[in-house]
């Protein structure tokens, strides 16, 4: 006996009930990582400054290198809402109201687009919006931008008609403008709809559009009062015109010096290049919701509602401008999606013989299982992210608490003990965090408020951070009285020329080395005590050996070891950096860094055999990464095995077609094994790549002129001087090609105009000096 069509719509009922239920226990859960984000130690220090004080300031108060200067505060609010949660509930309390915050939007989005009997078409998009989302998921002012778009979007579309939707919309950007510069978003979603509104009474277009969606003239008048009342609204802020203003000007200004942020800061990068677009590793689900979302126009072609495209159309471009700005065009895809196909049916796409309803809901009912299935692995992965606690020797869940991993806490904890105080010169990332842990004691040079500090001052710093520049760094020095240098190592190695630069430097002591940063501290009467207890010596370093008794059969990678080895060999303290890649060997011995790092030091050294044999461990426990091929065959060019070279090389080529270090591996094995005119060919092929290795060019042409073959030797060095023509090096090659040749006055000439790229040069004096001479006793 079969079952009747009822009990086959009630169990797809409860099975399309269960599916929403469990993808949102899913992203309920998702909602709650770790505490993570670096800026928000800035923004629970600033929330405790306004309650303390009773007032927003209109100037830095936090920086040395800008103390004074005019600040617009627009996250105020915000500040004051983390800090009171945080002294109300503790730290979990701010990653709980993330949860409830980002629970929201996801409840909002659902009351705006559910119906019963499509939770298979909802379920899918909310999994690829959660997704999307969850590059947000920081307590950052962004998750209360997103869930007042998500609002804005549903009293637009669903309560335009009542009369408090007015004073709604009021209130909301009044919070708004208080909490984010992005508030500007709510005016744009108003002008969209009054826009596309007009369109449709006074723009012939075509099909059905000038009818779809068009609001009674009440709701019209409605919306351009809301939009009046939102204008108002921003101007309820501690500096009125100029606040309201504010997110405008910083929008505007993005054409300015303010780009070179985008070039550097990773949430401000592009989500889509011309060379990712078909990356399937990158953006995936940005990516489906944009091919989805455009699709879905041309399934209702005919009845599209203009407001819907020209929605769609501005926050796709906002989206492509930057990776943070991708949830809100992930928001209105979900919802375009499901407008345009709501007219819809399943039957109306299916063959006859598949449109029986006993078909129809065993099929569906049998998808409602499969996506709770793959939600519930989806979820059971997320649980079981985390990672090893080498404080407590215990695994720490990725979710809850706050980060062992991201934050400099230890370097930050010598600072607090210690009571030290001063300006301090830091990298971007750690500002933050120090402002939210020892300010005011501590004045940072570098934080991540961005709109303060400007695209001219992030340049400098960036010289300073990346190339150890020692003229900008004494500038900064002297004007902001910086009497520290806080160098974080925690989530990446540092500069090997800033460290190098500060180490030299007369005048300043490390006070502190660990896996998460290096101290230095100006040899000053304040700091005097601090050096003479705590100066590093790093020459007689030894490593801090973790107990593996405790540690037992656990997998972990020993970051503590290769974080304090990468800054060891930075400051050329090569010996003691092996002492701690042992270390790590000891916790972990199939460790491809701990490898990779002992191959790169000996191959420094010139021992190029012990440098093959790390490269060839290395190698075996990362074999298929094609850097390591290109490394792996430069050790075999090293210990002189040109065919064994060339071999890998070719692996490495095959494998990472763009990358031109393999081409020049490859070449220079060519070159060595005499088959000179095929060596040149595969550097030609390096040589079109983005961002050769000069220097690897140069060695090429060395090669070449070393065996007799000048004219393919001076076709390189000229190759390198086209692509940088201040490379000195190249001019240098060239005069000795010329000398090979016996033309010195050829020679002279391109001498010449090398030293007037580097009137310092005194190598390149003697050189000139010395052909100078060739010619007048008449040997040129």
């Amino acid at each position: 006996m079969g079952f009747s069509i009822d009990f086959y719509k009630k169990l797809n009922w409860v099975a399309g009930l269960l599916l929403i239920g469990t993808l949102l226990g899913i992203i309920a859960f998702s909602a709650l990582p770790e505490i993570r984000d670096l800026d928000l130690w800035l923004h629970l220090k600033m929330g405790e400054f306004i309650v303390k004080n009773g007032y927003v300031p209109s100037v830095d108060v936090l920086s040395c290198s800008f103390a004074g200067k005019p600040w617009i505060n627009h996250e105020w609010l915000f500040q004051v809402i983390v800090y009171w949660v945080k002294n109300t509930w503790g730290m979990d309390g701010l990653i709980y109201m993330q949860g409830v915050l980002v629970m929201t939007c996801f409840v909002v989005l659902l009351l705006l687009t559910y119906e019963e009997s499509r939770e298979l078409v909802i379920a899918p998009l909310f999994f690829l919006v959660m997704l999307v989302y969850q590059t947000r998921f920081t307590i950052r002012p962004d998750i209360f931008s997103l869930l007042f778009f998500a609002l804005y979007v549903y009293m637009i579309s669903l309560h335009l008609d009542k009369r408090w939707s007015i004073g709604a919309f009021f209130v909301l950007q009044v919070a708004w403008t208080n909490i984010h510069g992005y508030s500007f978003l709510g005016i744009l979603i108003v002008l969209i709809a009054l826009f596309s509104e007009w369109m449709k009474r006074h723009v012939k277009m075509p099909f059905n559009w000038n009818h779809e969606g068009v609001l009674p003239d009440n709701e019209y008048r409605r919306l351009r009062w809301i939009l009046l009342a939102l204008f108002f609204a921003t101007l309820f802020n501690p500096l009125f015109l100029k606040g309201a203003a504010y997110p405008f000007t910083v929008l505007f200004g993005l054409a300015g010096d303010q780009g070179v942020f985008f070039a550097n800061i990773t949430e401000l990068k592009r989500p889509i290049l011309w060379t990712t677009i078909f990356d399937q590793t990158r953006q995936m689900p940005y990516k489906v919701l944009i091919l989805l979302s455009a699709g879905s126009f041309f399934f209702n072609r005919r009845k599209i509602d203009i407001s819907a495209v020209l929605l769609w159309a501005i926050f796709l471009i906002f989206s492509l401008m930057a990776v943070r700005n991708m949830t809100y065009f992930a928001f209105v895809a979900y919802v375009i999606c499901l407008v345009n196909v709501s007219h819809l049916r399943v039957t109306d796409i299916l063959p006859f013989h598949f449109k029986q309803p006993q078909f129809l809901y065993v099929t569906a009912l049998a998808a409602s299982i499969f996506f709770i299935g793959m939600f519930l692995d989806y979820g059971r992965d997320l649980s079981f992210a985390g990672y090893y606690d080498f404080d407590k020797y215990e695994r720490k869940s990725e979710f809850l608490g706050i980060s062992q991993r991201q934050f400099p806490n230890k370097a930050v904890d010598f600072l607090e003990k210690n009571q030290i105080k001063g300006n301090f010169f830091n990298d971007f990332n750690s500002g933050a965090y120090l402002i939210g842990r020892v300010y005011p004691n501590i004045r940072v040079y570098m934080d991540g408020r961005t709109e303060l500090r400007g695209g001219k001052f992030f340049t400098t710093y960036k010289k300073i951070w990346d190339d150890g520049d020692e003229s900008l760094f004494d500038e900064a020095a002297e004007r902001y009285y910086l009497s520290g240098a806080f160098v974080n190592t925690s989530a990446a190695p540092a500069s090997e020329k800033l460290l190098k630069m500060l180490f030299g430097k007369k005048g300043w002591r490390p006070v502190y080395f660990d896996y998460d940063g290096v101290i230095f501290l100006k040899d000053t009467p304040q700091n005097n005590d601090v050096i003479s207890r705590f100066k590093i010596d790093f020459a007689h370093w030894l490593p801090k050996e973790l107990d593996t008794h405790r540690l037992a059969d656990a997998r972990v990678f020993p970051y503590h070891h290769m974080s304090r080895a990468h800054t060891l060999r930075a400051l050329g303290f090569n010996d003691q950096a092996l002492l701690e890649v042992d270390a790590a060997l000891k916790v972990t011995p199939a460790n491809f860094d701990a490898f990779k790092l002992k191959a790169e030091i000996y191959r420094e050294r010139g021992d190029f055999q012990k440098s093959f044999e790390n490269w060839r461990l290395a190698s075996i426990f990362n074999g298929e990464d094609d850097p390591v091929l290109k490394d792996f065959a430069q050790a075999y060019f090293d210990v002189g095995d040109y065919a064994g070279a060339i071999k890998l090389a070719q692996r490495a080529v095959e494998g990472s077609p763009s990358d031109p270090a393999g081409y020049i591996v490859l070449a220079k094995a060519f070159a060595k094994s005499k088959q000179y005119e095929k060596g040149y060919d595969i550097l030609w092929r390096a040589l079109s790549k983005k961002s050769p290795n000069l220097k690897d060019v140069i060695l090429f042409g060395d090669i070449c002129l070393a065996d007799g073959m000048t004219d393919l030797a001076f076709k390189s060095y000229e190759e390198v001087l086209k692509r940088d023509i201040r490379f000195i090096e190249g001019y240098q090659k060239l005069a000795q090609v010329y000398e090979v040749k016996e033309d010195q006055k050829a020679a002279l000439v391109t001498l010449k105009r090398a030293l007037r790229m580097d009137p310092k040069n005194e190598d390149l004096k003697k050189r000139i000096k010395l052909i100078e001479d060739r010619i007048k006793g008449g040997k040129g």
